[in-house]
Parts: C-alpha cells; sequence; structure tokens
C-alpha cells in the first residue's frame, strides 16, 4: 500500500498524517478482503515481504475504497468551484430535472444498486432460529460482492461521462442532477462500508 502511494503522490509522501492515511487504508483493505469471504471459506494470510490476504479474488477493496475516494475528489472539486463563483448551489432536489439524465449507466446506478440495497442490507443481516435461541447469519460477503459490483459500473460510467462541465448555464441542469445522483451513490458506499466498519476513504 505504501509502495503504490509512493508511486502515485511521490515526495507528497511524508509527514505523520501520510503515515496515518496509509495506515488506515492498509486496515481497510484487509478488513474488506477478509469480510469478502463467507465464513466457511479459507483465507491465505501471506505475512511475509509483499504478503497479502489471499481470498481466491481480486483487489475488491482497494478497487472500492479508490471509488469511494474519486467520489469525494469530485465533490471537493464541485464545492471549490462553487466558492470560487464557477458555480450556483445545487438546487433542492424538487427543482432538478431527471429527464436529462440520459445515459444507461445513470439508471443502472438508480436500479440495480441505490433501489436494491435496503433489501440487500435485510437479506445480509437474517436472524435464524436455532436450537438454542436467536443465531444471527451476517453474509458480509454479499455486501463485499455488492460493494464491487457498483464500483465497477460506477468506474465505468465515471471513465466515460464528463460530470462538471463548463460553467455555463445552460449546461447546469444536467450537471446538478448528476450531481444529485452521483451524492445518492457516496452515501451508498458510505452506508455499504459501515455495515461492515470501514471508513470511507476521502484520498486513495
Amino acid at each position: 500500500m505504501r509502495e503504490a502511494s509512493e508511486m502515485k503522490y511521490g515526495e507528497q509522501m511524508q509527514g505523520q498524517t501520510w503515515g496515518d492515511i496509509i495506515r488506515v487504508m492498509t486496515s481497510a483493505t484487509v478488513r474488506f478482503d477478509l469480510l469478502s469471504t463467507a465464513h466457511h471459506s479459507p483465507v491465505t494470510v501471506d505475512v511475509g515481504p509483499g504478503g497479502c490476504v489471499s481470498t481466491k479474488g481480486g483487489r475488491g477493496g482497494v478497487f472500492v475504497l479508490y471509488n469511494c475516494a474519486r467520489l469525494a475528489t469530485l465533490f471537493s472539486s464541485y464545492d471549490r468551484a462553487r466558492q470560487q463563483g464557477l458555480y450556483p448551489d445545487i438546487p433542492d432536489v424538487s427543482q432538478l430535472d431527471f429527464a436529462t439524465l440520459k445515459e444507461e449507466g445513470e439508471w443502472l446506478l438508480l436500479f440495480n444498486y441505490i433501489i436494491p440495497f435496503p433489501e440487500l442490507l435485510d437479506q445480509s443481516g437474517e436472524g435464524l432460529e436455532g436450537g438454542r435461541g436467536l443465531r444471527v447469519s451476517l453474509g458480509t460477503e454479499a455486501v463485499c460482492r455488492f460493494l464491487v459490483s457498483l464500483s465497477m459500473n460506477f468506474s465505468s460510467y465515471y471513465n466515460r461521462v464528463h460530470i462538471l462541465g463548463e460553467p455555463l448555464p445552460h449546461l447546469f441542469s444536467q450537471m446538478f442532477s448528476r450531481l444529485q445522483l452521483l451524492s445518492a451513490v457516496r452515501e451508498l458506499f458510505h452506508s455499504a462500508l459501515d455495515t461492515l466498519h470501514i471508513p470511507p476513504l476521502s484520498q486513495l
């Protein structure tokens, strides 16, 4: 994790703050990889140099946290531009024209992730009656799979669509609708990560 950050940020990687960031990133990534495995499946932990947690999957935790950080950067960029007077405040949701959302990826985020998420949480924490009282089965791996899938589709959409456009009034309607949609996606990331007791990262 440190090597990857050094490659990206170079000499900026100095001071106690960066050390704290790397510790949080490493802890969150390991926790995600562990929780992405069903409780009855084996997990291999390599504690040697360059070791990792192997759950027979990819680098899902890093990818999820990376996309969570991309959303934080997006809204930070909007806030800076708004403070500079380039963009106005986002109107109330009742005043937004969601008919401007014409990309398939936008509706995929809504119908495949934002709307079904509460049902996923219900299914992931079902209480089961056992012989010795109430037994709770927590399907954390389902939440992790959901987050990886969400990250893949969000990343595809984000790479294809320019969210913060030119500061021209006739472009604001679509931009504000997209920001509202991605605000919901950001809350979705935060809520899902919170169920895993993983803090969302604003930089990665």
